[in-house]
């Protein structure tokens, strides 16, 4: 393949990471045409969300009720690196510090496949954050703190609701965006393209 010839590799890690890339649905193997970047469509990050909704809501309220003194400190660190990367306005470093908070609550109810799940789907949701979202200036460091406020107090209800509401806040956007129509940073207007 030329993917591989360009990278100087066999083509046996390149069909593997093509694999993972569909599995996590980022790219797309269409009959005769090959591997193309699989477009943005509002039904996708719908059903992403809507799982994110299920699962993150389950590990938050878990996470939370077992949440102990050392997992509240690490996520005021996490916090503290949440308010630092909004003031820079550094997109990256504020969702690496706020996926580091949530799986911080998430870790301490012991269940790693459900961690696992809620990285799985997180990560596919990811794209959307970045091309959509992530045009938008200002990076909230609120919800992070009410958030961290439940964990700390072991209520599992209200960190559940609090990660769901910015689940679905999330999607709000998303939506809106999307209608606004393409393009967005990094997408085309023709539809799918081909990773390089």
């Amino acid at each position: 393949s030329a993917i591989a010839e360009r990278l100087g590799v066999s083509t046996m890690p390149v069909r593997a990471a093509l694999k993972r890339l569909e599995g996590d649905g980022l790219v797309r193997v269409l009959a005769r045409r090959g591997t193309v970047v699989a477009p943005l469509e509002l039904d996708d990050i719908e059903e992403i969300q809507a799982i994110r909704w299920g699962i993150e809501g389950l590990a938050a309220r878990l996470g939370a009720e077992a949440c102990t003194d050392a997992d509240a400190a690490a996520m005021r660190g996490h916090l503290e690196r949440i308010r630092e990367a909004s003031a820079a306005r550094d997109m990256d470093a504020y969702l690496d510090a706020t996926y580091d908070l949530e799986d911080t609550c998430y870790a301490a109810a012991g269940r790693p496949r459900l961690v696992a799940t809620v990285r799985h789907y997180r990560r596919a949701a990811l794209r959307y954050v970045r091309v959509v979202v992530g045009t938008r200036p200002e990076l909230e460091v609120a919800p992070a703190e009410w958030f961290l406020d439940a964990a700390a107090a072991r209520d599992g209800a209200r960190t559940e609701r609090l990660i769901q509401e910015q689940i679905l806040r999330l999607l709000a956007l998303i939506a809106d965006r999307m209608a606004a129509g393409p393009p967005w940073p990094g997408e085309e207007t023709t539809g799918p393209r081909s990773p390089g």
